[in-house]
């Protein structure tokens, strides 16, 4: 790709991006540019779809991409979509979304060939996506009140107030050292292997 220094804009809520340069003599992909492959969810799933099966680096027919992202989209089995189903996401994916792709740096796409094939920089870039419906909160929210809670409770017990003042300092501070420790675990847990664009298994946003 062409162009002067990268981009650097900040990351929107919920989506963190890591972008390695692998060849000196192109510019990767900026910030800019992953997010908009990330903006729609068609594109989303077929480069979690790459991602996911990219072990020797071949191309990958753009028919098997379309019937899986079809199936993601649907919430089906690949195997129970009909030809309508199919050809609806097969026809965008052709059409635009495998050629935007192609242009951001991303994928390599042979329209002629029909395949698509990841990209260097496709390959290394990591992407983590936090999906939360409306019954859940985010891990920023999370933090934000565990930590809230944590200095309401230390200020009771500071103060002297019953029944906080029974608990001793040092069992306060192991209680919130072991909160946040389970905390943080539990959030890297999940953002390696349930956040991250390319893991086995469906993309993050399925199933929320």
């Amino acid at each position: 790709m062409s162009g002067s220094t990268p981009r650097e804009q900040n990351a929107p809520l919920g989506v963190a991006t890591s972008i390695e340069s692998v060849d000196d003599s192109v510019d990767p992909p900026t910030r800019d540019d992953v997010f908009e492959a990330l903006s729609n969810r068609r594109r989303r799933y077929a480069l979690h779809h790459l991602k996911r099966i990219d072990d020797d680096g071949e191309p990958v027919e753009l028919s098997e991409i379309s019937r899986q992202v079809a199936a993601w989209e649907l919430g089906t089995d690949p195997r129970e979509l009909s030809y309508d189903d199919r050809k609806n996401v097969h026809t965008s994916l052709y059409q635009f979304h495998a050629p935007k792709m192609d242009e951001l740096g991303l994928v390599q796409y042979d329209q002629r060939g029909g395949t698509v094939e990841l990209t260097e920089y496709g390959r290394e870039i990591d992407v983590y996506l936090e999906t939360v419906s409306e019954e859940q909160i985010s891990w920023s929210v999370y933090f934000f009140l565990l930590s809230a809670g944590m200095i309401v409770l230390v200020g009771a017990a500071w103060a002297d107030l019953f029944p906080f003042s029974t608990i001793p300092g040092i069992a306060w501070a192991e209680v919130v050292a072991s909160l946040f420790l389970f905390s943080s675990a539990a959030f890297v847990y999940h953002s390696r292997y349930s956040m991250r664009v390319g893991n086995d298994g469906p993309p993050p946003e399925v199933g929320e």
